[in-house]
């Protein structure tokens, strides 16, 4: 009975890794080190949770989707390779350092936001003390699929925290290694998923995230300095990105500017100027409650309230979460645990050519954030009509484009066709989607990174830009 009961778990841990690592083509995961600990000790965490349904057949499928290499029976191997140990003590040394000059000499394919991240999380480390390679051979000669087990000292806390990532290693013409963090061919991910579904890759999840958890279970101020962390890195990570765009766009405009000089003093002289009035409304929290980055209370922490403490409203949405000011940018709370301390009404001129410039330039997400009373009744004039619109009554524009596309901002992913709808993930600047279809009340159904979804079709540009 027990060991029917192993082996149970065992095709669950196999299925989880498999679903996870399938709908990440980027195979390496060192973005955020506590995120990456979470989601690693997470597979095997979730797997003990979910049913034994339908386990045979995703085996079958695993194994089927990998015929296009030869999956070999070999036990992981610790430390064999002396250049695979010795690219990862480069990479975790310099992670450790903020030296992302030697991250980028040794990793391709590691964008903007994911290098934001790394040298974010690098200011919260002292040291890596411990960094354990085990491998499997790779898809083709030359490569190796690595999990390397780290243990992480960060500044403020005494003990070292354990984690494990999964690595994907190539080799240069010159003989060099790298990792190669850009993996997007099938094959080579059905290989990996195939190799991390074998006994003993499975068995080493599970012991790091036995180790993981009895480390969190019996040290509550571990499990309080994980989840600042995590808050702090979401909101520098945030900040910087919005930093760089703005940099980025006052740059263009500056040049915009230099060329239109003449046009825009003849324009600002006609210009009729209007007064908006703005409500500032502050509430006051009634009890200690989450606050997360989104409307969902499946969101990130970014951190707690305290009874008695202030905050700026924003807006208060009608499913019930209001978005506030919280350290330099917004979030969302549950509003049925505030109450309103005051509000105040002021009047502030605006000019009809900056309401024009604020609206062209106003992405999905800062809509939905700063929503003016017009972009209200748009919205839900939008939601009745889908609402009386069914799956079966959509139907693709004539003429409209489908397949690999960029987006030009970045965008939430939705779960349906509403802005009000789930966010399954973020989408980043000129990162590729694949259109599936495109309707005609502005929504366009796409997949992106495995999870298939909707974003409004004024984001899609040719993947040539």
């Amino acid at each position: 009975m027990k060991r029917n009961k192993r082996n149970e778990f065992r095709k669950q841990d196999r299925k989880t890794i498999a679903e996870y690592i399938l709908d990440n083509k980027k195979i390496v995961m060192p973005l955020i080190l506590v995120v990456a600990v979470i989601a690693t000790v997470g597979i095997a965490i979730n797997a003990n949770k979910r049913t034994g349904e339908d386990v045979a057949s995703t085996e079958s499928s695993a194994t089927e989707a990998s015929s296009g290499f030869v999956i070999p029976e070999q036990d992981l191997e610790l430390n064999a390779y002396e250049d695979v140990n010795q690219l990862m003590s480069t990479y975790f040394n310099a992670y450790a350092n903020g030296d992302m000059d030697t991250i980028k000499s040794i990793y391709v394919g590691l964008d903007e936001s994911e290098e934001l991240k790394l040298q974010q999380v690098s200011n919260y480390i002292d040291s890596f003390t411990t960094i354990d390679t085990y491998t499997k051979p790779g898809p083709v000669d030359g490569t190796y699929v690595a999990y390397v087990y780290t243990e992480v000292k960060f500044n403020d806390y005494e003990n070292s925290v354990p984690g494990l990532q999964t690595m994907y290693v190539c080799t240069n013409d010159d003989g060099s290694l790298y990792i190669n963090g850009d993996v997007v061919e099938d094959d080579i991910a059905n290989y990996i998923s195939a190799i991390s579904l074998q006994d003993d890759v499975v068995d080493l999840n599970n012991s790091v995230a036995a180790q993981y958890n009895e480390m969190v279970s019996g040290d509550e101020n571990l499990s309080a300095f994980l989840d600042a962390l995590s808050g702090n890195i979401t909101v520098e990570v945030g900040e910087a990105l919005a930093a760089n765009e703005a940099s980025s766009g006052a740059s263009d405009e500056a040049a915009t500017d230099a060329s239109t000089e003449e046009a825009s003093a003849e324009d600002a002289a006609t210009e009729e100027a209007s007064v908006q009035t703005v409500t500032t409304t502050i509430i006051r929290a009634i009890d200690v409650v989450n606050i997360r980055s989104s409307d969902s209370e499946t969101a990130d922490k970014l951190g707690k309230t305290e009874a008695g403490q202030e905050f700026t409203q924003v807006e208060a949405l009608p499913n019930g979460w209001s978005k506030i000011e919280y350290n330099g940018d917004y979030a969302y709370v549950k509003t049925e645990f505030f109450e309103v301390v005051s509000e105040e009404t002021t009047e502030v001129e605006t000019t009809e050519e900056a309401t024009e410039e604020t609206t062209e330039e106003t992405t999905e997400e800062t809509a939905e954030e700063e929503t003016t009373e017009e972009e209200t009744t748009e919205e839900t004039t939008e939601e009745t009509i889908e609402e009386e619109t069914t799956e079966e009554s959509e139907t693709t524009v004539d003429g409209t484009a489908t397949g690999k596309m960029q987006v030009s901002d970045a965008i939430k992913l939705r779960k349906s066709q509403s802005t009000d709808s789930e966010a399954l993930t973020t989408i980043y600047k000129y990162d590729i989607v694949d259109v599936i279809e495109q309707y005609a009340n502005g929504w366009a159904k796409v997949k992106y990174n495995g999870e298939t979804g909707y974003i409004k079709r004024e984001f899609l540009m040719s993947g040539d830009n």
